[in-house]
């Protein structure tokens, strides 16, 4: 039989090959019975920093054996491991507008599914995406087609790959199974806070992308979805720009996974009257500090153990004041990276590669907005919000640098002359601001009152001479779209999905919420 065994706990200076008289001891066996075992998940317990353990869960599989009262058993799920997507035969091919994590699984389960899907991308494919952010990156040269944002594999290409959610859902085993399959390191199906990097991103898009394609998927990069086209209620088609000639496509499904950065389309759906509301979401700043204080600060004496991975963090405080201020998108040794969709706009962002072996950690530090602060009479004045504070970050005089302060100075309301111990890794360039000119005031005032709040919490957090870049703005939507039980939106054959539309919070999210849409079509060829 095989069962999942949870809590089995090693010493920081224990060797991994004693795991299995760890198991031996949990399951009250004689360590001459035939079993097998294999690891799916592997957790850091550093709470304790002059003891720290590593946490496993592990995939049993022994004979006869009969599981008693122990907690850390658990009975084996294998729904959803591997999904099989019954054929379908539509009459019109499905349309999905968006090629990020909700996009790409979305295609590829229709794919899987003989929909033989369209996919409508607006910027390019992977490598050519890649080659154009860091064209921007060196001489700042800009592109509103191909960026960090737009292109294939959507925002999370060019980010850190965290794959931590949590939410509960067996799917999301396949998910990571998919990755996996498709060039993603093995490490993240066990590992507690996995995550694939923006290096190993780049082929899994790629190789995805590929299987679609075998399976009678078509898709179109650099092909700009303008309008939809609706009778009685019902999609009939779209139309888009491909290039440089308008174009027009018959469907009866269209699959908007726009991802939260495409505002020129938002504004089209809205004049289309296809239904949205605003809703909140969280404005900041990026901090930066070094990798090797944060680890000091979560490991202790054991900071510079080779056993122990780049250091994570994640905190929060609740103010008095009402606001939340927290940090997130947290990246070990990486860097922070521009993120605007927009010409003379800034917006920063961070990412990691796989090895996470960079000298900076840095994260988003931000506080939520809510409705209340920004709604003057349309859904979309949230993403007008966020657009007047990325224009006011941007400099003439240094275009596409962005702002930063050293924290010392941001807390003590003075304009930064210098990088001290932490220098800004943000490309192509950074110019000294004082942060209190760009950002709202509420957002200001209440990162001044966290920061030493949650420096009590992580004393890394604290030091003077880390570095705040501006802005950080597209953390989330500003927008969802409602949608019914069946995933369509108020007009029939329109299914709203991902990040976009308000239904995910990252990568993992995402690819989720584009299987459940891929399900929800299917089953309606079904009955």
């Amino acid at each position: 039989m095989e069962f999942i065994l949870n809590n089995l706990v090693l010493h920081l200076y224990e060797n991994e090959e004693i795991l299995k008289e760890r198991i031996i001891k949990s399951l009250k066996i004689n360590k001459d019975i035939n079993f097998s075992y294999k690891i799916i998940k592997k957790a850091i317990d550093a709470r304790k920093k002059y003891d720290i353990l590593f946490v496993y869960s592990c995939l049993i599989e022994i004979d006869n054996y009969e599981i008693k009262n122990n907690p850390n058993i658990k009975k084996l799920d294998h729904s959803f491991e591997d999904i099989e997507f019954p054929r379908i035969k539509p009459n019109k091919r499905p349309i999905i507008v968006g090629f990020g994590p909700a996009g790409m699984f979305l295609g590829l389960s229709l794919a899987r599914a003989n929909a033989k899907p369209i996919i409508l991308e607006r910027g390019r494919k992977v490598e050519d995406r890649a080659r154009d952010v860091e064209l921007f990156k060196k001489k700042g040269i800009f592109s509103s087609l191909s960026n960090v944002c737009f292109g294939e594999g959507g925002a999370g290409t060019f980010s850190d790959g965290k794959l931590t959610t949590n939410i509960n859902d067996p799917r999301i085993r396949f998910i990571l199974k998919e990755f996996i399959s498709h060039g993603a390191p093995k490490e993240i199906y066990y590992d507690a806070h996995p995550h694939i990097g923006s290096d190993y991103l780049q082929v899994v898009c790629k190789n995805i992308r590929e299987e679609i394609i075998s399976l009678g998927g078509e898709i179109h990069f650099e092909s700009l979805f303008t309008n939809f086209i609706e009778e009685n209620n019902q999609i009939k088609g779209i139309e888009y720009i491909e290039d440089g000639k308008k174009k027009y496509l018959e469907t009866d499904d269209l699959i908007l996974s726009l991802g939260h950065s495409s505002r020129d389309t938002f504004i089209n759906l809205y004049r289309d009257n296809l239904h949205m509301e605003p809703k909140p979401f969280s404005l900041g700043v990026r901090i930066e500090m070094k990798q090797e204080e944060v680890n000091i600060s979560q490991y202790g004496k054991e900071y510079n153990n080779p056993k122990l991975k780049a250091a994570e963090y994640k905190l929060v405080t609740h103010l008095p004041n009402g606001r939340s201020v927290y940090t997130f998108c947290m990246c070990p040794g990486g860097v922070v990276t521009p993120s605007n969709t927009e010409e003379n706009t800034i917006v920063s962002n961070g990412m990691s590669f796989f090895s996470r072996d960079l000298e900076n950690a840095n994260s988003a530090l931000l506080v939520n907005v809510k409705v209340e602060d920004y709604y003057k009479n349309s859904p979309l004045d949230g993403m007008h919000f966020q657009e007047e504070v990325e224009k006011k970050a941007f400099s003439n005089k240094y275009p596409y640098f962005a702002p930063v302060q050293l924290l010392g100075d941001f807390l003590n309301d003075r304009c930064s002359t210098g990088f001290k111990s932490v220098k800004a890794t943000y490309l192509p360039g950074t110019y000294f601001r004082k942060l209190d000119e760009i950002l709202p005031p509420f957002i200001s005032d209440s990162l001044k009152e966290a920061i030493p709040l949650l420096a009590n919490k992580m004393k890394a957090l604290g030091n003077s001479d880390n570095v705040l870049t501006g802005v950080e703005t597209r953390s989330s939507s500003p927008i969802s779209i409602p949608r019914d039980e069946n995933y369509m939106s108020s007009i029939k054959g329109i299914y709203p999905c991902g990040e976009g539309a308000g239904y995910a919070g990252g990568i993992t999210t995402a690819a989720l919420d584009g299987i459940k849409v891929a399900e929800s079509i299917i089953d309606k060829y079904l009955k």
